[in-house]
């Protein structure tokens, strides 16, 4: 697979249609003035890499992980759920550096941002 892998999706794979639902409600945000007019929202939108999490201690700072994105939404016509837009792009693993600077006096301990339940 090509490394800068991207392809959009312009119409349903199911029926061809396309009108997508969360693409029309941005839209009607657009022109009740509610959202800038570069803003896109969809069903799904997620980003990551393709790690095996038991290897991740082991790989190198600065060596290239595959990585990806992916968007959806839903059609207006037959109701599929399809992916509109997909990318693969390298991520570089880094430190990370918030770890490694220490609090400030006084302000009390760290914050973990997940609950310890």
């Amino acid at each position: 697979m090509d490394k800068h892998f991207h392809k959009e999706f312009k119409q349903c794979p199911c029926c061809g249609s396309e009108d997508r639902f969360f693409e029309q409600l941005c839209n009607e945000l657009k022109a009740k003035g509610f959202a800038r007019e570069e803003y896109h929202f969809h069903k799904e939108m997620k980003q990551g890499v393709v790690m095996d999490k038991t290897k991740i201690d082991a790989v190198p700072i600065g060596s290239e992980i595959p990585g990806y994105g992916f968007q959806t939404d839903i059609c207006m016509n037959c109701g599929c759920v399809y992916a509109i837009d997909i990318i693969r792009n390298d991520a570089k693993k880094s430190v990370d550096v918030s770890s490694l600077i220490p609090p400030k006096l006084g302000a009390g301990p760290p914050t973990l941002p997940f609950s310890k339940s």
